[in-house]
């Protein structure tokens, strides 16, 4: 029975000017998404608080959308449907009055635990601190047990998604199109969104096969808010949809945190703007942690997350870690500072990047990835 319904609200999702508040019209006028759609045409017309556009879609349902067939496209993706009222849907989505009728989501994910989660977000064109600032944050956050949720997008979201896998965390990637593989946007994000499906889930509230448009990106953001206990903004413009993130957070009463960033630069504008109307700044993971108490279930105590495991390291490895810093080193420099050749210099920087500990930037330049 419950297969049956799913296949006829997807049916009715696929039909682009149906949202939320018209199924929801629909249900309760017809008791079901089965029933509403093999009324007759009259059904529709006699109902008030339909929009002309979405009559219209209703009206034409069969030719436009075969159920069967755009319920073929959910199962051979995998994905579920998990509506507001299961008992899988999750518990701080659903307290917000604008929460999705139901959600898709695809992954790994065990939806059965609840688990506390927090949005990272920020600018697509980012700086290197920035970059830094995210990619450490999401991995201390992850290691301390926390969901990272993120948007797949360029630059903070992709550097969060990348962090909490690191960690060997979970993460949750809100999209504002399908969840079906040719869904993720954009393109060059496949292979990692396959990554998160291994340890996380990709969720939407639209059917396999859509586009993302503009209008579907502040909806998106809304469950991102939504489902986390808190958002973190990582470098905003004035502009910036972040910051349309942030707000919702703020409606949602929930917890908003900023980075604070260069008052000389402009991908930091809004954060400083966050941070002067009231977001708490974090400097470091205890920041976030020490809002929320009980925020691991693993037995980890809030602000203690766990360090990178220790590796065994040589003599020169050492010596040349301790040139490096977070801020990046030419290579001449870290020569100079570890007082070792440049072969061996060389070579001890390649087995710090296998190690995790290091990284190329580009241009001869390197950075300490952990302490």
């Amino acid at each position: 029975m419950q297969k049956e319904e799913y296949k006829y609200l997807n049916a009715f999702r696929s039909l682009a000017p149906v949202g939320d508040k018209t199924l929801r019209l629909l249900l309760e006028r017809f008791g079901s998404a089965e029933a509403a759609w093999k009324a007759s045409a009259v059904d529709f017309a006699a109902m008030p608080g339909i929009s002309k556009s979405a009559g219209e879609a209703l009206a034409r349902r069969e030719t436009l959308v075969n159920p069967e067939e755009a319920w073929e496209l959910v199962e051979k993706a995998e994905i579920r449907m998990l509506r507001e009222d299961d008992p899988l849907y999750p518990r701080v989505l659903r307290e917000i009055p604008d929460r999705p009728l139901f959600l898709y989501v695809r992954g790994s994910y065990d939806w059965t635990r609840e688990k506390p989660a927090i949005a990272i977000v920020g600018s697509r064109k980012f700086t290197h601190y920035g970059e830094q600032a995210a990619e450490r944050l999401a991995y201390d956050l992850a290691r301390a047990g926390c969901v990272i949720v993120s948007g797949l997008a360029f630059g903070i979201d992709k550097i969060a998604h990348t962090g909490a896998l690191q960690a060997d965390g979970e993460t949750l990637a809100v999209l504002a199109g399908g969840i079906d593989d040719a869904g993720i946007n954009p393109r060059s994000h496949v292979p990692l969104g396959k990554r998160i499906l291994e340890a996380g889930a990709l969720v939407s509230e639209f059917p396999p096969g859509t586009i993302p448009l503009p209008a579907y990106f502040p909806m998106r953001n809304r469950i991102i808010a939504g489902i986390s206990l808190g958002t973190l903004v990582i470098e905003a413009a004035e502009q910036s949809g972040s910051l349309i993130t942030a707000r919702l957070a703020l409606e949602y009463d929930r917890e908003v945190f900023a980075v604070p960033g260069s008052i000389f630069s402009p991908a930091s504008a809004g954060t400083n703007a966050l941070l002067r109307s009231g977001a708490k700044a974090v400097t470091n993971v205890r920041d976030i942690l020490e809002e929320f108490p009980l925020f691991s279930e693993s037995g980890k105590t809030p602000g203690q997350a766990e360090a990178k495991p220790s590796l065994l390291l040589s003599e020169a490895e050492e010596k040349v870690l301790a040139a490096l810093s977070h801020d990046p080193l030419h290579v001449d420099r870290i020569i100079k500072a570890a007082r070792l050749g440049t072969i061996d210099v060389q070579s001890a920087l390649t087995m710090l990047e296998l190690k995790g500990i290091a990284r190329n930037i580009g241009g001869m330049h390197y950075i300490r990835q952990y302490p």
